[in-house]
């Protein structure tokens, strides 16, 4: 049903673009300025409100409204941790427009393993909804700063109430176990989990979703490539 709504809405809006419609898509109760937007696919996606509709919706069902949430990437967290400096941009600026106020922190830095101050990151301005750390070098070349899970845990004095929100999309599938103590100091992950290539080897959304559960957390819900993890009760 949610399928056919996007697909009526989709339609719709096209035509009221064809027509002259400028107005800012709106999505999850945020305006974005249409000048932020890049790319026609993008709009397109904003417009049928299917933008990380199943990580909104998992939010609702399982997070409380005052809950705190830890983001690595830009969108939908009250601290959000974002590598590419021109999406670290865009997304202060949706902020600013809808809550100039909001209680958010943005840090510029890719999550790595303990001791690592700099990785390679796979970006290019085409890539508008987020990068990859990857382990070999890439083309365009682009270092960035990074830290351990556990800094952001503590830095931010996060309570073990917290929730994590968090897309793998390159090795962060093993920095992830390799971090168990800071992953299980959430309460709760809400993960996009794509199929990823290491090495030239293509690693599919199963293994990478076994992967992690093996830092003690229940799998409570999955659609399609996203997923809720529910850390075990002591």
């Amino acid at each position: 049903m949610m399928r056919i709504w996007s697909s009526l809405r989709w339609w719709a809006m096209a035509l009221a673009r064809h027509l002259g419609h400028r107005g800012n898509p709106r999505l999850h109760g945020l305006e974005l300025p249409l000048r932020l937007v890049p790319l026609e696919v993008i709009l397109r996606q904003l417009d049928a409100r299917c933008y990380k509709a199943k990580e909104a919706r998992f939010m609702q069902t399982f997070l409380s409204p005052c809950a705190e949430v830890h983001e690595l990437g830009a969108s939908l967290a009250i601290v959000s941790y974002e590598a590419a400096g021109p999406l670290s941009e865009v997304a202060r600026q949706v902020v600013a427009h809808n809550y100039p106020c909001a209680p958010w922190t943005l840090v510029r830095r890719a999550i790595a393993g303990e001791g690592v101050a700099e990785v390679s990151y796979e970006w290019s301005p085409e890539r508008t909804q987020g990068g990859a750390v990857v382990s070999e070098p890439v083309l365009p070349q682009l270092r960035v700063p990074a830290e351990s899970l556990s800094t952001p845990v503590a830095r931010c004095r996060l309570p073990d109430s917290a929730w994590l929100l968090m897309e793998i999309e390159g090795i962060e599938w093993r920095r992830a176990p390799e971090q168990d103590s800071a992953l299980r100091h959430f309460s709760g992950n809400i993960v996009e989990c794509h199929d990823v290539r290491e090495g030239g080897w293509g690693v599919p959304h199963e293994e990478v979703v076994a992967e992690l559960a093996k830092a003690d957390f229940n799998i409570i819900a999955h659609r399609g490539q996203v997923l809720v993890l529910r850390r075990h009760a002591s």
